[in-house]
């Protein structure tokens, strides 16, 4: 293992474990952390907008998520080949939008989560 991913690993434990305790601002620390070592971890971008959810800062939530959705579509061909990250990008993403009262994309975000996961 790359000393950047072994970085990030630990980085993302720690926000892992700070989630856990409810210290939500110190996960997003972490997780951004963790991002800074390697930023092709995917699953740090859906921690991290859960971190941010709790925090409120509703429009970062919408950048992570959508930056995993967007990484799916490109490298992956779709959503199909990471279902569970990609499920968790779009009811978080739903929710993040929810919080910026854009109903109307939320919905969509839910409906599309559903196909992948009914």
């Amino acid at each position: 293992m790359k000393k950047d991913t072994k970085l990030a690993e630990e980085c993302k434990v720690k926000g892992n474990e700070a989630m856990k305790r409810g210290l939500y601002k110190t996960a997003n620390k972490h997780y951004t952390d963790a991002l800074d070592h390697k930023r092709g971890l995917m699953t740090l971008y859906t921690n991290r907008a859960l971190a941010r959810l709790k925090l409120e800062m509703w429009q970062d939530a919408v950048d992570d998520c959508t930056r995993v959705l967007e990484y799916c579509e490109v490298f992956d061909d779709g959503y199909e080949k990471q279902k569970d990250l990609c499920y968790k990008a779009l009811t978080r993403r739903a929710q993040a939008v929810r919080g910026l009262k854009e109903f109307e994309l939320g919905i969509k975000d839910l409906e599309m989560a559903l196909k992948l996961l009914p």
